[in-house]
């Protein structure tokens, strides 16, 4: 649980906090299209490296970027909702492999 919420509030931190102290123009240029799925992919993976079931995660982290849509960015801009939840799926994914491939190499060790 001390997990979720560390990620979780890595993510709320990316999505709410970083856009108050940046101008208007930075936070519509950069901020969906370069630093919020660089979050996204970055809690996903860490995610699914430590909890490799986690399939829901990436729901959540998408869920939390919905309000912020609201906030800082055009509702016209609810493509990304779609484009952060496959970038979670993806990163929860390959997170997930390479915890099942280190977990391998470590019980191929210990024989």
């Amino acid at each position: 649980m001390r997990e979720l919420i560390t990620y979780l509030a890595i993510a709320l931190v990316g999505f709410y906090v970083f856009p108050m102290f940046c101008s208007a123009e930075t936070v519509a240029l950069y901020f969906p299209g370069v630093v919020n799925p660089v979050i996204c992919f970055i809690c996903s993976y860490s995610y699914g490296a430590v909890r490799p079931y986690g399939w829901w995660f990436p729901l959540v982290i998408t869920a939390l970027f919905v309000p912020a849509l609201y906030i800082y960015y055009h509702p016209s801009y609810w493509y990304y909702v779609i484009g952060y939840a496959g970038i979670s799926f993806v990163a929860s994914a390959i997170g997930w492999y390479v915890a099942r491939k280190r977990e391998e190499e470590r019980k191929k060790r210990r024989r």
